[in-house]
């Protein structure tokens, strides 16, 4: 899977690149059927209306050929449309969390095999999160009210994330940023940022205010020998010492 996926803007651009692409071939060709019709008209109308039935035949099967030649192009602009709107929703459930709209951990896993090279390991930043009061807020309002919880955290953790790395949910309340070349101005940054949408959706009390705990991880320092060992270092601190960011 191509790393452009994990990336919202260029997962829609993806989609909607093809079928823009196609509508203007359609609209040119339509444009330049026009065109020539027009410039030609004349001797169209001379041929068409010619005596030689010869020529009425030419001109019957050349109309025949260029209508044929018109619906297949809305049939394949049609069927093109269909394909990339079914091509868009299998691609939403082998690799899109459902409820979030945000990579799942198919594609948090292939995220990590990725990492895994000599060439990228070495400065790989971690951070794996969850949302602190999850638990409290399925026992007061139910799985729904828990739900919308998670949305709108995904929603800000994409749209912070996008510009530092890759984000995912790698299962039901853990959260992951993976981030290349990443010092620690990059993490601290990233959680800088994060906080301050965090903060911002709480005073805005547009639904249960966020608490999110993490635990994050610098290669560079830790210098571990694979993504795998990092990653399992970054879970036993979010377990034993989490921060609070909130």
């Amino acid at each position: 899977m191509k790393e452009d996926f994990y990336s919202r803007s260029k997962r829609a651009n993806v989609y909607n690149s093809i079928f823009i692409y196609k509508a203007a071939s359609l609209c040119v060709l339509c444009v330049a059927t026009v065109l020539l019709s027009y410039v030609c008209r004349n001797d169209i109308t001379r041929f068409a209306f010619s005596e030689d039935p010869t020529s009425r035949r030419l001109f019957i099967s050349i109309a025949i050929l260029v209508l044929i030649v018109f619906l297949s192009v809305i049939i394949d602009f049609f069927i093109l449309k269909k394909t990339t709107n079914i091509g868009y929703k299998l691609n939403r459930l082998a690799y899109l969390d459902r409820l979030t709209g945000i990579p799942n951990r198919y594609s948090c896993d292939l995220l990590f095999d990725s990492f895994n090279t000599p060439e990228r390991l070495p400065n790989t930043g971690f951070i794996v999160m969850r949302i602190n009061n999850l638990s409290d807020v399925n026992k007061n309002t139910g799985h729904e009210g828990g739900n919308n919880l998670i949305s709108e955290f995904c929603y800000i953790l994409e749209d912070v994330g996008e510009k530092y790395g890759y984000v995912g949910r790698n299962g039901g309340n853990e959260f992951i940023t993976l981030i290349e070349n990443c010092s620690d101005t990059d993490s601290d940054m990233f959680l800088l940022d994060l906080t301050k949408r965090i903060r911002g959706y709480n005073e805005l009390a547009l639904g249960t205010p966020l608490e999110i705990a993490y635990a994050g991880v610098l290669n560079s320092v830790e210098k571990k020998s694979g993504i795998s060992e990092l990653i399992s270092f970054a879970y036993k601190k979010l377990k034993d010492a989490p921060q609070i960011l909130s």
